[in-house]
């Protein structure tokens, strides 16, 4: 009896008879994982049991009962208890996987949460563009749900969260913020590289600088705008300048601090400023050439000798009220889908 329980439901389970006041002795008790409640499977001359169970609950028992079908009787059973297996057997999906004799195990797909309310990203300007795309993605595939942007300089952002604003997902143009904002207790887990990035010189389309190289940021008179030191972009126009003394003479580094005429919290300040026709030259990131600033500039290349590649890390914060859709923002910043995004932006995907 045992095996040919066996072989009609698919169950390789240990089989023990239990009692009940509807169907009678002889039924077989099989304990598997889903729905955290009884119910009772008659298994007649020629079924199988649903392979196919929806909405799974990883972990949690329940006891599945059938009945043997050489028993040499048909129970009787409600109506309404076999339209609700029927339902289940049909409607849903489960894995199973045999791992020993006489055994049964049921692998669990995670019940997929409902992603709703506001979702607020903290983000390194230079973002702006794929973070917007990424969120009405999942504005459209999430119902209810509302992503709201806090786009600015890597440094600002961090400090406004160690003030107390709040935030889920916290996104800078360099791993260094991100580390201070870990020892500073307001991002929490894993921070994950989702892209890379390299800088690029801008120069306004007359070019009345005459700026044809990076070398030529050193000329006498060039007025150069870069963001200041403390922010990601700064820094690493910073060490382009530094590693490109060797190229472009010993003191390029000094001669070309000299031409500041200013320093920006973000790239987006660098721009207005080039639209308002205040500078020769400046250092941006390359996904900052967007469609509409390669109208309005030129770019002249930074050879990879001396120009930093540019990290961006993403983490859940500390205070993350709406962790569900944050957790999905994060994952669709690193699924294919979003680093064919990101590319599509500037930007190097992970792994290049």
């Amino acid at each position: 009896m045992k095996e040919q329980a066996t072989e009609r439901s698919h169950l390789a389970i240990p089989v023990q008879p239990v009692p009940s006041p509807y169907l009678g002795a002889g039924i077989q008790k099989y304990q598997v994982v889903v729905f955290r409640q009884e119910i009772l499977i008659p298994a007649f001359s020629g079924m199988t049991l649903p392979r196919v169970v929806p909405h799974f609950h990883p972990g949690t028992p329940f006891t599945a009962t059938t009945i043997p079908h050489d028993s040499g009787r048909v129970p009787w059973v409600s109506q309404r208890l076999m339209s609700r297996v029927v339902l289940w057997a049909f409607s849903a999906c489960v894995i199973i996987l045999l791992q020993q004799p006489f055994t049964l195990r049921i692998a669990l797909a995670q019940e997929q949460p409902v992603m709703t309310r506001e979702l607020i990203v903290f983000a390194a300007s230079s973002l702006t563009e794929p973070f917007r795309q990424i969120g009405k993605q999942l504005e459209l595939s999430y119902p209810g749900l509302k992503v709201v942007y806090n786009f600015g300089g890597s440094v600002a952002l961090r400090m406004q969260l160690e003030q107390g604003s709040h935030a889920d997902v916290f996104a800078p143009a360099d791993t260094l913020q991100m580390e201070q904002a870990k020892k500073s207790g307001v991002v929490q887990g894993d921070a994950h590289i989702f892209a890379k990035n390299r800088l690029i010189v801008i120069v306004p389309l007359n070019n009345s600088a005459k700026i044809m190289t990076f070398c030529d940021l050193g000329k006498p008179g060039v007025k150069l705008d870069v963001a200041n030191a403390n922010a990601p972009e700064g820094n690493y126009s910073r060490q382009a300048i530094a590693k490109a003394s060797s190229i472009c003479g010993a003191d390029f580094e000094q001669r070309t601090l000299q031409n500041l005429v200013s320093q920006e919290e973000n790239v987006q300040q660098i721009l207005s400023k080039f639209q308002l026709g205040e500078a020769d030259a400046g250092i941006i990131y390359v996904s900052d050439v967007t469609a509409r600033v390669s109208k309005e500039v030129r770019t002249i290349t930074i050879a990879d000798t001396y120009n930093p590649i540019v990290t961006y890390p993403i983490a859940l914060t500390t205070k993350v009220k709406n962790r569900a859709s944050a957790e999905a923002f994060i994952a669709f910043v690193l699924s294919p889908e979003g680093q064919v995004l990101l590319r599509g932006h500037g930007f190097i995907p992970v792994g290049k």
